[in-house]
């Protein structure tokens, strides 16, 4: 049973970790369309040696996660776009930014954390994207970003109980990461170091986009 509880519990706590959004699916949303977009990040690093910790009193306290799933719409104008996003814990994440094919800068806002005391302190980040569109199809690019990161301190009072309470913790990152892009995969990696502490973070995304308003077909010329 106390299995059972361990498993349930992380099952539900898995998406409540959030991290700098993905680079190559920002870029990936034509000109004047819609997009929607999937992906899974595989996380490494500090914080991942155990899922679940058990502290001086016996609870169980479950920290960061290395694996999560993501969906999202993104729409673009010329070079402006909007967009949201649901990770697994179905915390909402809205990003908002500039791209054109060279460059483009990525800014992202999760609202909603349902943490036990409702702390001000939210999610959010700025990223700076270089790319280089070696073809049509395919790119290339790299990214520089800081952002606020969480993830779920979950108490277990107990080990038979699926009565929990959580705190969202806190903590700012800055990193870089790599990326390519064919059609509408991409595959990214970026490090991240956790600022005032030696923790550092690897992250491993691959992301499919799919068009469901396409950019209008130019006119021949006359």
């Amino acid at each position: 049973m106390a299995y059972l509880h361990v498993l349930l519990v992380a099952l539900v706590m898995m998406g409540c970790t959030s991290h700098a959004p993905s680079a190559s699916k920002f870029m990936n949303v034509k000109p004047h369309s819609l997009s929607v977009g999937f992906g899974g990040t595989v996380v490494s690093g500090d914080y991942y040696d155990e899922v679940v910790q058990r502290d001086d009193d016996g609870h169980d306290n479950f920290t960061e996660v290395p694996f999560i799933l993501e969906g999202g719409v993104i729409g673009r104008g010329e070079y402006f776009l909007l967009g949201a996003a649901l990770e697994m814990s179905l915390y909402p994440r809205f990003t908002a930014g500039f791209a054109s094919d060279y460059f483009g800068v990525q800014t992202w806002f999760t609202p909603i954390i349902f943490d036990k005391t409702s702390l001000p302190n939210r999610p959010f980040g700025i990223m700076l994207i270089e790319q280089n569109p070696i073809t049509s199809n395919f790119r290339v690019g790299i990214s520089q970003f800081f952002s606020n990161n969480s993830y779920a301190h979950v108490d277990s009072p107990d080990c038979c109980s699926l009565s929990v309470e959580y705190n969202a913790e806190y903590y700012k990152e800055i990193g870089a990461g790599a990326y390519m892009t064919y059609k509408n995969f991409s595959f990214e990696f970026r490090y991240g170091n956790e600022l005032g502490s030696d923790n550092n973070r690897f992250y491993f995304d691959i992301n499919l986009m799919f068009d469901v308003v396409t950019p209008p077909k130019k006119k021949d010329a006359k």
